[in-house]
């Protein structure tokens, strides 16, 4: 298994997104469901980092997988631990 570790950047992107719909939907509900989503994908990519899709065109190996269709996490693998270096809603222009 691999360590999870995200980055301070990567930390306050989530919560922010985790915070704006709860203002926005004036619920919890899908902040809890993209929690749950956010934790299994860490689980997922602790047991197989590997299986994130291989982003083209930078100079380090990241890799993207999708959260609830309407977010992705992108992260590197170095060693024994995986680095997630964003988190980002799809619909956004740039991502890290």
């Amino acid at each position: 298994m691999f360590k999870i570790k995200w980055t301070p950047e990567a930390e306050t992107l989530y919560f922010e997104t985790i915070e704006y719909w709860i203002n926005h939907n004036k619920s919890n509900n899908y902040s809890l469901k993209i929690i749950a989503e956010v934790e299994r994908k860490e689980k997922l990519i602790s047991a197989n980092p590997f299986i994130g899709a291989l982003i083209f065109g930078t100079k380090e190996q990241i890799r993207r997988v999708l959260i609830l269709e309407n977010f992705s996490i992108y992260y590197r693998i170095k060693e024994t631990t995986v680095e997630i270096l964003s988190f980002w809603a799809n619909k956004k222009d740039r991502r890290f």
